[in-house]
């Protein structure tokens, strides 16, 4: 028999130990390189991510400004210059930097009917009693009240200085400029009468407009633009009837002062006629006067001469062309020579003549 049917069923060789032995190791080195590979794999998709995650920070920083406004970029708070015009700017993202849009060329409205409507009611309202947490009024120079509505439209004129004011110089602009506008109607109110202030509106306008002119533009560095500024002006309900009376009343009495002057203008007009007429009259006839004035001198003087040469035959002509002159439409002539005329009465009438067609 041989020696490893000698051995006993179940005893393992010495090769077949030195295997068994071996193998735990292998095991783990197959785990150790697939442990590698995994991380491996692992740290080359977090390489991925990271440098996308890089990519997807810058281009957060892109910003857009729309058209039409203009913006601010802020550096931890701070601003930096300069202002942001409208297209693609590229800022750190928050909280590095910030973009903030400011509508530069927007129109705003801003309406004062602290002066016109009453707590309860949009429109003034009948009051007996004027109530100043109640009713809504304006006090004039003269002692009166008025219901007054001012409604402005305006925009930020295009300067850094301008935006940079309205973004970090006022906790709440537009609490500003409503506040601006209702001191505005105040203060014009106040410089003026009722009745001055309710029939001349326009001059009641540009006070209030130049009040806030000073007010925001000057006083307070803000410069904006006043697009339009509309009015709605109107005395209490429980006068309103003696204004209209006044206002009737002055109406009629400039109606006539208006008719008076235009008819005295007409007078003056056609009298400066008629005396232009009547002066180029005179003109005319002294002209003609003076024309015919030195055409007889000058007749007298070119005739001087031959009167002087034969002063009787010149008067014999004189006569006869006065004669012939005054005897042009002359019917009966009759010429006396000698002491003793002799007229013969008795001569046969002439015929008269007819007419064609007329029967004798």
């Amino acid at each position: 028999m041989s020696d490893e049917e000698n051995q006993p069923k179940g005893s393992i060789t010495p090769a077949e130990e030195h295997q068994v032995h071996d193998q735990p190791a292998v095991v783990d080195d197959a785990r150790t390189r697939a442990l590698a590979e995994a991380l491996q794999s692992s740290f080359k998709i977090v390489r991925v991510l990271m440098v996308v995650l890089a990519i997807a920070f810058l281009c957060s920083g892109i910003t857009k400004v729309d058209s039409g406004n203009q913006a601010l970029q802020l550096r931890f708070g701070k601003f930096k210059s300069p202002i942001l015009e409208s297209g693609l700017h590229f800022a750190w993202p928050y909280p590095i930097d910030e973009i903030v849009q400011i509508p530069v060329n927007q129109n705003r409205t801003i309406t004062s009917d602290v002066g016109w409507r009453t707590k309860d009611e949009d429109d003034p309202q009948d009051s007996f009693s004027f109530a100043p947490d109640y009713d809504g009024y304006t006090l004039t120079g003269d002692g009166n009240t008025l219901h007054i509505k001012a409604e402005m439209n305006f925009s930020l004129k295009d300067s850094e200085t301008t935006i940079q004011a309205y973004e970090f110089k006022f906790n709440n602009v537009t609490n500003f400029l409503q506040s601006a506008l209702d001191n505005a109607v105040y203060h014009a109110s106040a410089n003026r009468s009722s009745m001055n202030a309710y029939t001349r509106q326009s001059d009641l306008q540009n006070d209030i407009r130049e009040r806030i002119t000073k007010v925001v533009n000057q006083a307070h560095d803000l410069p904006i633009q006043i697009n339009s500024l509309t009015l709605d002006v109107t005395v209490p309900i429980g006068v309103k009837p003696a204004y209209d009376a006044f206002l009737k009343s002055q109406q009629e009495s400039q109606q006539k002062v208006s008719t008076a002057r235009a008819e005295a203008t007409s007078i003056i007009a056609n009298a400066e006629g008629q005396a232009r007429v009547i002066e180029s009259k005179g003109k005319t006839t002294a002209d003609r006067l003076l024309t015919s004035v030195e055409a007889e001198a000058k007749s007298f003087t070119d005739q001087r001469p031959f009167y002087e040469s034969n002063p009787k035959l010149f008067q014999q002509r004189l006569v006869s062309e006065t004669m012939q002159n005054v005897l042009t439409n002359a019917i009966d002539i009759f010429y006396l020579s000698g002491r003793q005329p002799r007229i013969w009465l008795n001569r046969t009438p002439a015929k008269p003549k007819l007419k064609e067609g007329q029967v004798p």
